[in-house]
């Protein structure tokens, strides 16, 4: 079958979600949408929740896919064995199609992925599906709801001070100290705990200045602290006439100074590096696009692309991602020396180094890095 339209029928695997990750392959989430579009299979939404509304343009999304699909496949009447005899004898399909309804390939976690192949984890790397053939969801925690996960380790591995319930507290989402003491023991061990240690060794071995130039990969750029304190405060009082009620007034005038808060300005380090090589390769991937294709949209970690581009587009995501895991040394070493990470921090480092499992022959990225 055509990589266009099998890049079609993952992508609406990814919107019903019929696709259980963990479950299977590639092909199994290619399968999964064959049945979705067969059977016209569409979310069941109560437009009256505010929830659901949120997901109507899931809905919106795959009518266009499926009448796109029948459009290319000449089906005329709403018929399930129609779809399915063409989807059989699609391989003997010769002619070309200008597809008019894009699509979107989303990364497993980039973040999770960047620490993965900057630390060289295979375990980050799996469950990102930067490697292996079964493809994972890598927010799962036996006894958490994913979104759960999500909420609180997403803005703690970009380096947040909150713990995890407050986080919890500010998404409205209720827990328990079982829940605590579960995503706790997470952080700390496994590959969330080499990801959470890359981390903490950036934010507690950065030394800032205000303004300072940094090196990421292929870019180096000026930065400046963003974040202020406030020191020496003085307080004056100052006799002021009031002419009405005939008598001196005092008011009081405090004279203060900001400086740089370096200290805070720490956290920054962490997403500095994640999102810095995230912009590089969204570049680097929506600019073969735009040569290629003639039209893309990238989004973050993500990009909607025609069909016909989704191939090249995995391909080119999973090619940036090898360079970053071969030059992955360089990587550090040039961004440890420009945030101010000395060699007396080596003791720290090696400490998080074994705690690495690592990938056993060359490294090849999966293409199914982009979902």
């Amino acid at each position: 079958m055509r990589t266009e339209c099998n890049a079609v029928f993952l992508f609406i695997a990814e919107l019903t979600g019929s696709f259980v990750p963990g479950s299977g392959t590639e092909k199994d989430k290619i399968e999964c949408g064959q049945k979705d579009y067969i059977g016209f299979n569409f979310h069941e939404l109560d437009l009256s929740e505010e929830a659901d509304r949120k997901d109507l343009h899931e809905n919106l999304w795959l009518e266009r896919l499926y009448d796109e699909l029948d459009d290319y496949f000449g089906i005329v009447n709403d018929d399930g064995t129609m779809r399915w005899l063409a989807i059989d004898l699609e391989k003997y399909r010769t002619e070309s199609y200008k597809w008019t309804v894009p699509i979107e390939l989303d990364a497993s976690a980039s973040m999770l992925q960047y620490e993965g192949l900057l630390t060289g984890d295979a375990r980050l790397l799996n469950m990102t599906n930067v490697i292996g053939d079964t493809l994972e969801d890598p927010w799962k925690l036996k006894g958490m709801p994913r979104m759960m996960l999500k909420k609180a380790a997403t803005p703690m591995l970009y380096g947040s001070s909150q713990a995890c319930h407050e986080l919890w507290q500010s998404n409205g989402i209720s827990y328990t100290k079982d829940d605590i003491e579960r995503y706790t023991m997470e952080m700390a061990n496994g590959p969330f705990g080499v990801a959470n240690l890359l981390k903490e060794f950036i934010i507690n071995n950065a030394s800032p200045s205000e303004d300072m130039t940094v090196k990421i990969w292929n870019e180096e750029f000026n930065v400046s602290c963003n974040r202020w304190r406030n020191i020496g405060e003085k307080t004056k009082a100052y006799k002021i006439w009031d002419s009405i009620d005939q008598q001196y007034n005092v008011v009081l005038h405090t004279d203060t100074k900001k400086i740089p808060d370096l200290k805070q300005f720490r956290r920054y380090f962490m997403t500095l590096l994640v999102h810095n090589l995230d912009s590089q390769v969204a570049n680097t991937v929506i600019g073969k696009v735009m040569n290629k294709y003639g039209w893309g949209i990238p989004i973050h970690d993500a990009f909607i692309v025609s069909p016909a581009a989704a191939s090249d587009v995995r391909k080119w995501y999973a090619e940036e991602l090898t360079k970053i895991y071969n030059d992955r040394d360089q990587i550090l070493q040039d961004y440890f020396r420009s945030i101010g990470i000395t060699s007396a921090a080596k003791d720290q480092w090696n400490t998080l180094k074994s705690k690495v499992e690592h990938i056993v022959g060359k490294f090849q990225a999966n293409p199914m890095a982009l979902k």
